[in-house]
């Protein structure tokens, strides 16, 4: 027997945790953190550390796969597979045009740091525009707010937590979902070490959270989708009593526009709609605006919901108004690896369009109105690339998607699994994963707190067919006639010029970072006083207070405000919740994920509601919202407000995967909003919370949950 130990790093989200991986024989058979890496320090989460079942999975896809029929699929080498595959794209393009193709990219793209390389050659030569991902479905909001507020979608001031005094988390549970767009292992226990230290936190969810409590802060528990006016409060309160900071017209413009906006939403005003007492409202922010050092961040908790847009741009707000922007224990743009943020300079109101089903922003599609770009478009998708993602779990209106995905002339599947979305696939390509293809964190640059570059070696190969995805690409461009890494004379260093032409414009080369196993340190941590002297991308270099694109969301923020306080008192609010358990529809073959309790979806409700519908711990309940039903489980939650039920995401049948089949649990996205009209028009972002539920005991006959 042999055995090796590498050190290596994460790749299911943004944290990017040093690992150690131990390799017997060729076969992965451990990971455990890296005890001496420079910024994870020996942290890693049960979901990283589980990554080793996925790579060895017997469930994995591993050669080509062509669907002849829904019983028949056979195996076909990679020549054949690509040649067959650019076949048909062609065929479909010289009938169709380019419109008759689109692509979806999945969540672990952006962490693939080759996946990028052969993605928009390959289509673009084509000229395919139809392009979908993930991001409107948890953080496109914050690129639209950023793109308004300061001319670049890809500036996001950083929470400086170890040097706060006042922390306002909204939407966010640190210790299960680590952060998003901020790079932050142990992101938790930062937040026990600042209140160890006596800075105030509040956790800001209707959800009292893992993360919230003795050791950390207390739990403020709104009403989903109700954050933007609690912001707008904050913001008002502030105005009329401590005011704003001196000298705001020196760095940013449109103040009084800001002003004559947070006046509509006084604590007194907004404090039934959000559920909260106008007192707790006022003492927030005035202990907000006194502290020394404040800073404020958000999540997918508010992202998703219907002003996630207008929520990201009042937190800007705040900070800025606060004197907190850009300033130490405020919130700081991390240190660019590489010149990132003048990259995503962008006019959001150039940037907003009419589309075929309504309003939006230009760039990757509403991922909600994927099913009606195929079904309904007067120039209809015919074939459709997905990598690297799920949407037929992952977008809301799973029914129709799959209707839609049925009807499509090519469908093709480039994923590590045979998951929902392949059930259809016309072809199944395997993909390795993250421990069989070198990689480098530069994913998020801008993003750390602790800047460093970390590069990974392959630390096992393939035990079978599966290709990276920049040769897959590379692969399918040859066979369409065009231009091919594969063609170069050493393909395997031409596929790394973009990266290597990043690392140079950050003064690095990849010689230095590979002769390195535990990364690179660049810089000493978030520097403040960047901000306005070199990030601000707007015409005039001001920060924008209120953006003019904002208009029409601000006319739904007040329409939407109207809706919320004549609900009736008892409307329940569905939400989606994470677990430490739980990463994704791609963890659905992980027994560990799925041990004990965790056999099922279960829809958490307070205990008040469900004893007022007469529901108690483990009873079949039938969930109905506009846009369909389900019957799960109920589990008795006392963390949860009243008025609030909650369900997973990323549960749901998938019959390539044996614990899946055993095991599926329920597809929340089942319930919420698809469709025209259904999205945030500004940001192109899904409704994912705060969706209005009805809740009963499920009829008689039930005797099982719907799955399918």
């Amino acid at each position: 027997m042999t055995q090796r130990r590498t050190a290596t790093y994460c790749r299911i989200c943004e944290a990017a945790c040093g690992l150690i991986a131990t390799v017997t024989d060729g076969v992965l058979t451990g990971l455990e953190p890296d005890r001496e890496h420079p910024v994870s320090r020996g942290f890693a989460c049960a979901k990283g550390l589980a990554a080793v079942h996925v790579n060895t999975d017997a469930d994995r896809l591993r050669v080509p796969l062509e669907r002849i029929s829904a019983a028949d699929t056979r195996e076909r080498s990679w020549d054949a597979a690509s040649d067959a595959i650019a076949d048909r794209l062609s065929a479909l393009v010289n009938e169709h045009g380019p419109q008759a193709v689109g692509v979806f990219l999945g969540n672990p793209a952006g962490f693939n740091s080759l996946l990028g390389v052969g993605t928009p050659e390959v289509f673009a030569r084509l000229g395919v525009d139809r392009i979908f991902s993930s991001g409107t479905q948890d953080t496109m909001n914050k690129y639209a707010a950023s793109a308004a507020v300061y001319g670049s979608s890809l500036l996001h001031p950083l929470p400086d937590v170890r040097n706060a005094d006042a922390v306002l988390l909204l939407g966010s549970n640190w210790r299960v979902s680590k952060g998003t767009l901020i790079s932050m292992p142990n992101a938790y226990n930062e937040l026990v070490g600042a209140a160890s230290r006596g800075a105030r936190i509040w956790f800001v969810d209707p959800r009292r959270t893992e993360s919230s409590g003795r050791r950390t802060g207390e739990a403020v528990q709104i009403k989903p989708d109700t954050d933007a006016y609690f912001l707008a409060a904050l913001l008002c309160e502030i105005d009329r009593t401590t005011g704003f900071v001196d000298g705001l017209s020196d760095v940013a413009r449109n103040i009084d526009g800001l002003r004559e906006f947070v006046r509509r939403y006084p604590p007194e005003r907004v404090a039934d709609v959000c559920g909260l007492d106008a007192r707790t409202i006022r003492t927030i922010a005035r202990e907000f605006a006194a502290a020394p050092r404040a800073c404020a961040y958000m999540a997918t908790g508010v992202n998703m919901g219907r002003q996630g847009t207008l929520a990201y741009w009042l937190l800007q707000m705040l900070v800025l108004v606060t004197g907190n922007l850009d300033t130490r224990g405020g919130n700081i743009p991390g240190q660019e690896v590489y010149p990132y943020i003048a990259r995503g300079r962008a006019d959001l109101e150039a940037e907003l369009v009419r589309g075929e089903f309504g309003d939006m922003r230009r760039g990757h599609l509403p991922g909600v109105l994927l099913a009606d770009y195929i079904l309904d478009a007067a120039e209809p998708i015919r074939a459709l690339f997905v990598m690297a993602g799920n949407p037929l779990l992952s977008i809301p209106g799973e029914d129709r998607l799959r209707e839609a995905l049925k009807s499509l002339e090519l469908l093709v599947v480039v994923d590590i699994y045979p998951n929902a979305t392949s059930d259809d696939a016309h072809w199944l390509l395997p993909a390795t994963d993250q421990y069989e293809r070198e990689d480098i964190n530069l994913a998020l640059p801008g993003m750390q707190p602790d800047p460093f570059v970390h590069w990974s070696p392959r630390v096992v190969a393939p035990r079978h067919g599966q290709r990276e995805e920049w040769w897959i690409l590379a692969r399918l461009a040859r066979s369409l006639g065009q231009p091919s890494v594969l063609d170069e004379a050493d393909p395997r260093t031409a596929r790394w010029k973009r990266v290597d032409h990043m690392l140079a414009r950050g003064g690095l080369s990849r010689a230095q970072v590979t002769g390195q196993p535990r990364g690179i340190a660049v810089g000493g941590g978030l520097r403040p006083g960047a901000l306005f002297s070199g990030h601000v991308h707007t015409s005039d270099g001001l920060v924008d207070c209120r953006p003019a694109a904002f208009g029409a969301a601000i006319e739904r923020l007040e329409r939407f405000f109207g809706e919320l306080r004549a609900e009736p008192e008892d409307q329940l609010k569905l939400i989606t919740r994470r677990s430490v358990k739980w990463h994704n529809s791609w963890y659905a073959n992980v027994p560990s994920m799925k041990a004990g309790t965790r056999d099922r979806n279960r829809l958490g409700m307070n205990p008040g509601d469900a004893g007022r519908r007469g529901v108690g711990d483990g009873d079949l309940v039938r969930v109905t919202s506009a846009y369909g039903a389900l019957t799960v489980t109920a589990q008795l939650d006392e963390t949860l407000r009243p008025g609030v039920v909650s369900l997973e995401h990323g549960w749901g049948l998938q019959r390539g995967l044996a614990l899946s089949r055993a095991f599926p649990g329920a597809n929340v996205n089942r319930l919420t909003p698809h469709g025209p009209g259904s999205y945030e028009p500004v940001s192109n972002q899904a409704q994912l919370t705060g969706v209005p539920v009805e809740v009963a005991l499920a009829p008689e006959e039930a005797v099982k949950e719907d799955v399918e």
